[in-house]
């Protein structure tokens, strides 16, 4: 493949010189203005050669567009593969011709593939789907094919980056340094077609080309694989269904960057990103006076599990207000796994700021007449700061429209915050209230509210304006015994709501309750237990998990249930 340098865009540019003005080839690039708004995007309507042509000798080839189109993002989107070097421009109106700098080889198929990026004249309409344009040199052509969808928020305009692995051994294979032999870009709705490939094994990535140097850049890019490498034959010349999840590669490695003493004995710490809250065993915090070199004594301290940028220290004492102190951190890591950077680990900050004399703050999940509240639905409460666990526990109480105790679970959330989990759930369509004793939240300097009472009264989802959706998960091949998670989310709410079901196999599942409204279904293999889908990796390669998404959006309607969804996994 070539990217065309720029010298190639001018060489094609000065083309239109003063007598070609004369012609509507070069003046018919500015678009007549007014009437309605133009929202048909541009398509190739003719070609030279043909599609499929055999025998061709041309030493370039020739696309007329349906309408005006903005030349740099042609001439741009223009892969052929093999190389023929970099390509000269000549423009006459809607058509362009491009010359190879290279002869044609022998006996060869070679595919132009036109990405999605062109875009018309006059509304910056861009092509819906990608363009082929396939001829060979030799008697036949090839019949390859590589056909799939990307599945993301902003599915467009993705590159598909194919590579041919004959004779190569595959794990040398870097996409960070290796162009690829074949080129595709996705369509409007995440869709692709690579077509005409030679028989042999394909290594296939998704890459959201952000500089478009055709090279996966790591941690800019975006970027999908498959689960395996792909193998096409005279017998099994085409593979579909071939598709995408895409994410970003995470390879930074977190850092401390700020640290400020709340008071004279709360000290708030802030990481570059979100801290992985499952492995906090070999984690701490050390506090130094630089003054006296003195490490500070702690009570403890906490991670804000629903900020897990933020974390805190309770000091065990006092700070000096004219000493400054240094907090270094160790043993954290992020949620990809990355270590601590133990160079920028630490920060500085002074020891002025004032005693605590303020009692702690509550917010809580559930407000007061609060309405639809799921009848499975813990409460949670988050503190501003850490609170003393046994009369926090003890302060909360949860009562049933007969003024009758509800029993439940206090669960501690860290330091600063809690859930309340009934032990049953609640009833569908009744009223409840919570109460919580604020004079018993004690901060760790003796602060707490005096004679204060928090009531929040709300009223469960009554269950008759919910329905059901059912519906079974298949693996190929259908021996596989992967761990499945199902989702069900809500399109028609912004931001969609989305619930979860877990299958300890493929097989039949059943959301209950859900509330009316239209849901997209999807589902993954939890190939490793972990809960998360697993993205793989392009080097070195490791395979994605299995995935399917349901071809449709299921409606939900109340008291209504919905069955025979279907989703696979391949």
């Amino acid at each position: 493949m070539v990217r065309h340098p720029s010298a190639a865009l001018l060489l094609g540019a000065a083309r239109c010189t003063l007598p070609a003005l004369l012609l509507a080839g070069c003046a018919g690039q500015i678009a007549p203005g007014g009437g309605p708004v133009d929202t048909v995007p541009p398509a190739i309507v003719r070609t030279v050669p043909d599609s499929n042509a055999a025998r061709v000798t041309s030493a370039g080839i020739e696309l007329e567009f349906s309408k005006y189109v903005n030349r740099r993002t042609v001439e741009e989107s223009i892969f052929i593969s093999p190389p023929v070097g970099t390509m000269e421009y000549d423009w006459r109106g809607t058509t362009v011709r491009a010359t190879f700098a290279e002869p044609l080889r022998r006996n060869t198929t070679y595919v132009v593939n036109i990405g999605t990026d062109v875009a018309d004249v006059r509304a910056g309409n861009k092509m819906a789907h990608g363009f082929t344009l396939a001829f060979t040199t030799g008697d036949s052509i090839d019949r390859g094919l590589i056909a799939g969808r990307v599945f993301d928020e902003k599915p467009a305009g993705v590159m598909i980056f194919a590579y041919a692995l004959g004779g190569s051994n595959p794990d040398t294979l870097n996409p960070s340094h290796t162009k690829p032999d074949y080129i595709m870009q996705t369509g409007a709705d995440g869709t692709y077609a690579l077509s005409h490939l030679a028989y042999g094994r394909y290594r296939v990535v998704a890459v959201r080309d952000e500089f478009r140097n055709l090279l996966y850049d790591r941690q800019v890019d975006a970027y999908g694989v498959w689960r395996s490498d792909i193998a096409l034959t005279s017998e099994k010349p085409e593979l579909r269904d071939v598709s995408f999840r895409l994410t970003r590669e995470d390879t930074a490695r977190p850092f401390l960057t700020s640290a400020r003493a709340v008071n004279s004995r709360r000290i708030a710490v802030r990481f570059s990103e979100p801290v992985d809250t499952l492995r906090l065993d070999s984690a701490s915090f050390t506090v130094t006076d630089t003054v006296s070199g003195k490490v500070l004594t702690q009570t403890l301290w906490y991670l804000d599990f629903d900020r897990p940028t933020e974390a805190g220290i309770i000091a065990g004492e006092p700070m000096d207000t004219k000493s400054a102190y240094r907090v270094r951190a160790s043993g954290f890591v992020d949620e990809a796994g990355n270590q601590l950077d133990s160079v920028h680990a630490s920060a500085s900050f002074p020891g002025s700021a004032p005693p605590d004399t303020l009692p702690p703050a509550v917010a809580v999940s559930v407000r007061d007449s609060a309405r639809e509240v799921p009848v499975d639905a813990p409460i949670l409460m988050a503190f501003g700061e850490p609170v003393i666990s046994a009369p926090a526990a003890r302060s909360v109480r949860l009562l049933d429209s007969s003024r009758v105790p509800v029993p439940f679970d206090f669960r501690w959330r860290g330091a600063a915050g809690a859930a309340l989990v009934p032990r049953h759930e609640f009833r569908p369509a009744a009223w409840y209230t919570m109460l919580l004793a604020l004079d018993s939240l004690r901060d760790y300097s003796g602060n707490r509210h005096r004679d204060s009472m928090f009531v929040a009264r709300f009223r469960t989802a009554d269950l008759r304006s919910t329905g059901t959706l059912e519906g079974t998960v298949t693996a190929v091949p259908a021996e596989t015994q992967w761990r499945v998670r199902v989702d069900a989310t809500a399109v028609d709410i912004n931001p969609p709501v989305k619930h979860t079901v877990t299958l300890l196999r493929p097989g039949p599942f059943l959301f209950d309750r859900l509330p009316e409204g239209r849901y997209r279904l999807d589902a993954f293999a939890d190939v490793d237990s972990s809960g998360s889908y697993r993205y793989g990796l392009p080097h070195p390669f490791s395979p994605s998990a299995p995935f399917g998404v349901s071809r449709d959006t299921v409606k939900v309607r109340a008291r209504w249930g919905v069955q025979g969804a279907a989703i696979e996994l391949k």
